[in-house]
């Protein structure tokens, strides 16, 4: 049970580093910017919490060209000048996901979720805007299959607030030219 624990504990640090480093491969069909970004501060954080979530179930993540494209993907989120320290945090970050979730038996599978109701915006000046996931939260469940069935090893839902580190789960974003990215602050 202890090594249950620190793989849960080191999955969620990994999430905390996603996530504040501030904290896929066709466009969301609902993406209006390639390249990262959204027209809206709301919408550049909903684009980032989705490709998150879609990042940590996808089944090739332990392939590392796949990682690097969703570090590619993720740090295009940001402000052009912090992509290439997005690129070292969220490569790290991933890398050691992969890792922590190799740590589990073979009979053992991890479920992760990034949930959030929607993208609330808490201020806008025009050109820095801070947002919050409403409700936002990572859900985790360790199962292990047995002769009987299905055994919950681990079962979480950590809200984001308690991950990005605030009270309020605020994240800051910039507008650049007619777009929004998120920023380290």
């Amino acid at each position: 049970m202890d090594r249950l624990r620190h793989t849960t504990q080191a999955l969620i640090a990994i999430m905390a580093l996603c996530v504040l480093a501030a904290c896929g491969f066709s466009a969301t069909p609902s993406q209006e910017i390639l390249g990262g970004g959204g027209s809206t501060p709301e919408l550049v954080a909903q684009y980032f919490f989705e490709d998150l979530g879609k990042a940590l179930q996808d089944p090739q993540l332990t392939n590392e060209d796949r990682r690097d494209q969703w570090v590619e993907r993720l740090a295009n989120y940001f402000a052009p000048n912090e992509r290439d320290d997005q690129r070292v945090a969220l490569s790290s970050a991933l890398d050691n996901f992969v890792g922590g979730r190799g740590k589990l038996e073979q009979n053992e599978s991890l479920r992760l979720e990034v949930r959030f109701e929607d993208i609330e915006k808490i201020s806008d000046d025009g050109n820095r805007a801070m947002v919050r996931p409403a409700n936002g939260s990572i859900y985790i469940l360790i199962t292990r299959t047995t002769a009987n069935g299905f055994v919950t090893l681990y079962e979480d839902d950590v809200p984001l607030t308690k991950i990005i580190g605030n009270t309020n789960g605020a994240v800051p974003v910039i507008r650049i030219g007619r777009a929004w990215f998120l920023t380290e602050g």
